[in-house]
Parts: C-alpha cells; structure tokens; sequence
C-alpha cells in the first residue's frame, strides 16, 4: 500500500508561504523591497489593524508591463536573475521569484500598475494564488499592490498573530529599516489613515535617522570613518558607512544595531562583534551601542541565498570583513577624541601591563577572582545573608582621579570604589525603601509639550495607558503632540524637559512586568541623583559611601549590573612585588 503521495499545487503553495510570509511586516518588507527595485523615488506604505485587514504600497517606479503581469504571480518568476550565476553580481535586492506569490497564496491581492513605456495599465484581481480577473485601466506610472484579509484561507495561521499594536510595532521598524539605508527615497507610512513615518528623501542618512529616531539620537551619532589601513584584509574590497554612537548611549541589547550589506537590512553575528570589538573597554560588557552600519562589498563575497527571508548571509572572508568594521569603528572613536587611543590587546602576545600591573591576560583572571570571591558573600538570591557585613574598613579613605575610592578590608585587601556606582546602588535601594511599588507624580510648575518625532509619537499614542500608570501625566495635544503636565516624583528636580522622553521611551522599551518598570523608573532615577565620576569628594563624603554600602542590601553592583568596587588581595599584591 502507497504511503508516501505529490502534494497538490494548492497545499505546496500555502506551505512555501509559510517560509516567506509568517506576518504582516513580512509582506510590507518584500513588496518595500520590490518597490525599490522598481527604480522607486516615492513609497508610501498604508495599512488597516495592524496590516491583517489590509497593506496597501503605492510606489512610482518603473512598474510592470502588460506581458509580465499575467507571470508575475507564479512561482520562481522573476526580473532580478537568468541563471544561478548571476548570484555573484547581484545588484537587486529581490531574486528569488517567491515574495509575490507566497503572498498571493494566503490572501487576496489586487495590482494595479503601469510600465513607464506603455500607454495604459493593468489591473490584476488575484484570490488564494488564483487570478480571478484581469484588465487594461488608466493610470500613471508606478505599481499599486493591495493586500487584504492575510491568511484568510488558513485559519491556524491566524492565531499566531498578536496584538494589533505588535503587528503595527514589526511594520514601523520595517520601513524605518528601509528609510534609513535609502534616504534618497521619500517613504511613508499610514495605519488607519493616520501618517506614522514621513521621511525627507533628501539622500541624508542622518536626517533619515533624526527623522525615525528623533533628535536626541542623532547628538549622540558620530559618522564611521575609514579604517586607518586596509592593510589586513587585502583579499577584499570594501567599504563602510554609517554612524555609531558615542560610548555614552548605550542599550543592554543588540537591538540598536541596525546592519547593511550591500544595501540590504541583515541580521549578522560577524558584523555584530565587530561593532561590539570597535568599542573595546569603551563599553560594559553586555552593554550595546547604537548603530547604523552599512558594507558596500562585491556580490561575489557574500552568499544572500540562505533562507528565503534573505535576512541571513554568510561572508566567504569573514575573518578580513570582521576586522575591517572593527578597525574602523575604533579608528572612528579615536578620531573623536573621546579617548587618546582606542586600542587594546587581547591574547598571549599582548605586552602591556594593566590592573595594577597585571598582563592583559591576567586581567581577566583577577577579575573573575574577585568577582568569585565576593559572590561568596551573598546568598543565591543576590541579597548578604542576614548577619552580615561588608567587610571595608571606614578609614582610612583614598579619592582617586576623583572617581574612584580606595579602602581597605579586614582582611588587609585593598578594595576600589567606583564612586557613581556606588552612590547609585545607595540611592536605589533608598527609593526601594521608600516608595516599594508605589509611583507618586510631582506637577510641573510648567505644562511641557515636546517636540515629537514620527516615531514618538507613534510610541506615545500606543502606550499612554503604560506611560500614565508610571507616573506620568500625559493628554493628547492636537493632532499631533502631547501635552505632559506631571512627572514621577523620584524625578522632582533631577530631570530637565530635554530628557522626559528618553525615559519615557526606556520605560516604552521595557517589555517585561509592571515591577520591571518600576525598577527602571527608580535606577534611572537614582542615576541622575548619584554623584558623577570627576567630582571631588570630601573625606565625609567618602565615608557616607562606604557606610551606605555597608548597609546596602546588594552592595556589589549598581541598579544596571555594573560593579560598585572590584578588590586586590594582599596574597595578589605581594606577588607582583615579588615578595612572594
């Protein structure tokens, strides 16, 4: 008995979609992308509930002719490639023939488009992958595809969808993805008819990215530069561009890091590190930049057919393209004169002496050896066991480079203080005390209305049930503003207007538990009320610091997870004096 059967053309096609199309951003993406091929200067984007009732993309590109209308919906057909060859020049973004009919599979689609060199349009009708009618209208130049009722004919597919507000979440950053790497193109976005994203397409970057992210991101952008020498990767050509953030914005994840090959938005674990190597100790260990990075290098050195989402690809010299970005973020960050030199050796060969003369190495080890050695004092829920005590004597106290504190244990180890860690965990764990998990609001003498990007307002008008609960009061103001007449009380004097919204968006960003909030409310609250790294302190000063963080629950970390205090034992600074 026959066990083993053909699908029909009907289930195949419902199954190659999955692959292409498992949301409505994913059918913004491949019709943006399609759109951009087209030669588009104009794109505007409108969808209805999230994009499940209905995406509609209107572009002015070269559209498609009357012939190629009647192919464009079956499988593999495509205008990008001949032959697998022509993978190694690829210049399109779109080549493998399956967007228009994956999408076509799973809901209802109407094209309306005009070739530039004919005198008339087409309109094509299409329903589960069928073409239902077809034909000649009036029109201008360009292409009109409007998607409705996405997988209406797959029911199960349906309930994976999640809230309207998450969809329409996965389909602004789409298009911001798009926006940024193409700013010569003016794109659009509307949900229920109300405008979203409208970029410039003036061909600057930077404006795009001020236009999707807002002013206060790009104050912080530093533009890439070129490496130094490109004298360790000769095998390739390439280049680079972009901008990068100073080390002073920073998220806790990759989710800033927006790469580019070739024009082309990838997620790249290569690419990724190499940004993350650039910083160096710049940064903290789990802490990420922002980025806009985007490689220019010939097709032939990359593979771009890995998954049919195109999101993947592999470098064939990955070891050259991860140093050429790592190079020329550092030589970026050196240039800006925020350190005299952003090196730093890692590995057997490297000479230097660090860490209280400790190889580059080494210094790994004694890290970690402290870090061990003060783990052992608390319990596995990060809090002292009750009883006990952090073991820093309260004199005599050292300030220096006026960040730092130097103590000393009982145990005759000599122990450092990062005094704005420090205080920061203090005054945390104060507001904890205070306040558990109640939010009081504190009425500003003056209304704010601040000056929104698309981008916050979309935020603002998704989450105000959110951002009210955490203590800010905010009305709508006009069409297009906001009016915030209270904010946090643990904020009282602490914040200025220009920095409202960055905690708002913070607390946006966050999303975890209501508790989860509340925790970022009150570390970044009492990071604005820590005293600073450069602030000279007086000897009492120094002792409030070191007896706050003897009373502290969790003295060893700030509210972010940065270490307060690292420690040198005596056994450790006797062997470097070879005493031993």
């Amino acid at each position: 008995m026959r066990s083993i059967f053909v699908l029909e053309e009907q289930t195949i096609g419902k199954i190659a979609a999955g692959e292409v199309v498992d949301r409505p951003a994913s059918v913004v993406k491949e019709l943006i992308e399609n759109s951009i091929d087209a030669g588009s200067r104009h794109v505007v984007v409108e969808v209805g509930n999230g994009g499940m009732d209905y995406i509609k993309i209107t572009d002015d590109g070269c559209g498609i002719s009357e012939e190629d209308v009647e192919i464009a919906f079956e499988k593999h057909a495509t205008s990008k490639i001949r032959s697998i060859e022509d993978l190694t020049s690829l210049q399109t973004l779109g080549f493998r023939g399956e967007a228009l009919p994956s999408i076509a599979a799973v809901s209802r689609i109407e094209l309306s488009t005009r070739h530039r060199s004919e005198d008339f349009g087409t309109y094509q009708r299409v329903e589960g992958g069928v073409i239902k009618e077809r034909r000649r209208i009036t029109r201008v130049n360009g292409t009109t595809i409007e998607v409705k009722n996405l997988f209406y004919n797959l029911p199960a597919r349906i309930g994976t969808i999640k809230s309207q507000s998450t969809e329409l979440r996965h389909i602004v950053e789409t298009v911001i993805n798009y926006a940024v790497i193409y700013p010569e193109i003016k794109f659009e976005l509307f949900h229920d008819e109300k405008p979203i994203i409208s970029t410039l397409g003036n061909g600057k970057m930077l404006d795009a990215i001020v236009n999707a992210y807002g002013s206060g991101i790009a104050k912080e952008l530093i533009e890439l530069k070129e490496p130094d020498s490109s004298a360790s990767y000769p095998r390739i050509d390439l280049q680079l561009s972009g901008y990068i953030s100073k080390p002073a914005l920073a998220y806790g994840t990759k989710k800033h890091l927006f790469t580019y090959v070739n024009r082309r938005f990838v997620r790249s674990e290569v690419m990724d590190k190499a940004i993350k190597r650039g910083y160096m100790s710049l940064l903290p260990k789990h802490a990420y930049p922002f980025a806009v990075l985007s490689l220019s290098i010939e097709p032939g050195e990359i593979n771009v057919n890995i998954h049919p989402k195109k999101h993947e690809i592999s470098f064939y010299h990955r070891n050259e393209v991860f140093h050429a970005i790592a190079d020329s973020v550092s030589t970026t960050l050196r240039h800006a004169d925020l350190i005299p030199e952003v090196e730093e050796k890692v590995g057997p060969e490297a000479g230097s002496i660090d860490f209280f003369g400790a190889p580059g190495v080494e210094r790994k080890a004694a890290i970690k050896a402290v870090q061990t050695s003060f783990q052992a004092d608390i319990t596995e829920t990060g809090e002292r066991e009750e009883g006990g005590s952090l073991d820093i004597r309260a004199a005599p106290l050292y300030q220096v480079l006026d960040s730092y504190l130097i103590a000393q244990s009982e145990a005759e180890d000599v122990i450092m203080i990062d005094q704005h860690a420090a205080a920061e965990r203090i005054n945390y764990e104060r507001l904890i005390e205070k306040y558990g998990q109640r939010i009081d609001k504190q009425a500003l003498l003056r209304p704010y209305v601040p000056e929104l990007s698309p981008h916050q307002l979309y935020l603002l008008r998704e989450n105000e049930e959110t951002i009210r609960s955490m203590g800010f009061d905010i009305e709508p103001f006009g069409e297009d503003g906001y009016i915030i007449r209270a904010i946090p009380v643990v904020f009282y004097r602490l914040i200025g207007e220009e920095e409202i919204m960055g905690v708002i968006e913070d607390l946006v960003e966050e999303s975890g538990k209501r508790e989860d909030r509340i925790r970022i409310l009150f570390a970044t609250a009492a990071c604005k009320a820590s005293i600073k790294a450069g602030e000279k302190l007086s000897y009492e000063g120094m002792r409030e610091i070191v007896e706050g963080l003897r009373n502290a629950k969790i003295p060893y970390t700030c509210p972010h997870g940065r270490p307060t205090m690292i420690r040198l034992t005596r056994d450790e600074i006797e062997k470097r004096f070879k005493r031993r």
